[in-house]
Parts: structure tokens; sequence; C-alpha cells
């Protein structure tokens, strides 16, 4: 069975990527250890923000670097002072389409 799973945030509110954040969380709880699970978050608009390295988005920078060593991606369609470890695409929209193409869920926290 194919557990793989994106999670699409466009919003510029960082208690929305806490919020998805703790589905990746929970999902990775869930899933049967060893099934080769791939988690991706894809943001884009005004939820790139909520990615860059301000005092506002601290804790969600922590968690999210817990789980990036836990196998999350997340993937942005921006360079400006991401967080360690996010990947950059050239389209947020194109990366969604091409990943639920490969088979991945599609949930928006």
């Amino acid at each position: 069975m194919n557990y793989n799973l994106v999670l699409h945030v466009d919003a510029g509110d960082t208690g929305r990527v806490a919020f998805a954040l703790g589905n990746v969380r929970n999902y990775l709880k869930d899933v049967p250890a060893n099934s080769g699970t791939k988690i991706v978050i894809v943001a884009n608009g005004p939820a790139v923000r909520c990615f860059t390295k301000t005092p506002e988005n601290a804790q969600n920078e922590l968690t999210a670097q817990t789980l990036m060593k836990a196998g999350l991606s997340i993937r942005l369609c921006s360079e400006d002072m991401l967080w360690d470890g996010v990947e950059t695409v050239s389209g947020g929209i194109t990366e969604l389409c091409r990943l639920q193409q490969e088979g991945y869920s599609y949930i928006k926290p």
C-alpha cells in the first residue's frame, strides 16, 4: 500500500504551519514501520514567509527539523532565508501536481 502524503500549505499563518506539522507527526506515528513512506509539505504564496528564519517561526522550525530527520521533506518556491533542509522548487502548484501524479495523497490542513 502507498502511504506517501503531500500536505499543501498556502496560508501565511504560523498556526496553520504548526497544524500541518502536527498532522505529519501523527501520520508518522500511524503508518507501518519500514513502509518507505514519503511525506512532503509544499508551501506556496503567503505561506512561504512562515518557513523563513525569524523569531516568530522558531518553534515551527524546531519541530520541522525533528520531523525532517524522520523523513519529512519541505518544498517551497522561494529561496529567501529559508530553514535549513528546506528544498526549493520552481513552482508550488506544479510540484503538487507532480506528486499527485506519482501517487501521493493530497491533504490541505
